[in-house]
């Protein structure tokens, strides 16, 4: 299979460089590649693309006066402004729009630190059994068992702590 992914490889290769006309490929390759393509159908795909891509290269209208293009290219680059080497290409945000910015976010930051240091405190303290519980049974609902300490009430004595 690797092979034959390196014989593809090797074809589309040949096809970007040399095109899609066997009599342009390397002689040492021609023989050894139109074999393949004849066994491959990927091959004789890639190849019927080429070909296609090749027709319509051949269709397309050819530049006449290259010399005018040429020069109207250079006439437009002539008539650019030219910028003066200290124009500003990058402005940068003014110190106070920046510190007001990080102080949002720290306190986001602090939220959001804070909120899990009291999540690890309820569940090593076992209030968590509790605070599922709780708002359940006001609601009406009554689980009995199907709540187990060993999940909500913190680490059960059977698990084993590294």
């Amino acid at each position: 299979m690797n092979e034959h992914r390196q014989e593809l490889k090797k074809l589309e290769e040949i096809l970007e460089r040399c095109g899609a006309d066997p009599r342009h490929w390397p002689q040492a390759e021609r023989t050894a590649l139109l074999a393949f393509i004849k066994s491959d159908e990927r091959a004789r795909a890639l190849l019927h693309e080429a070909r296609a891509l090749a027709n319509l290269l051949d269709a397309a209208p050819l530049a006449r006066d290259t010399g005018r293009l040429k020069s109207g290219i250079l006439d437009a680059i002539g008539n650019l402004p030219q910028e003066p080497a200290e124009t500003t290409v990058i402005a940068f945000p003014k110190p106070a729009l920046r510190a007001q910015n990080t102080a949002g976010r720290w306190g986001v930051a602090a939220l959001l630190a804070a909120s899990l240091l009291i999540g690890i405190w309820v569940g090593a303290a076992g209030f968590a059994e509790t605070l599922v519980r709780a708002p359940l049974e006001v609601a009406g609902m009554d689980l009995g068992d199907q709540i187990s300490p060993e999940y909500v009430g913190g680490i059960s004595t059977d698990e084993e702590l590294l």
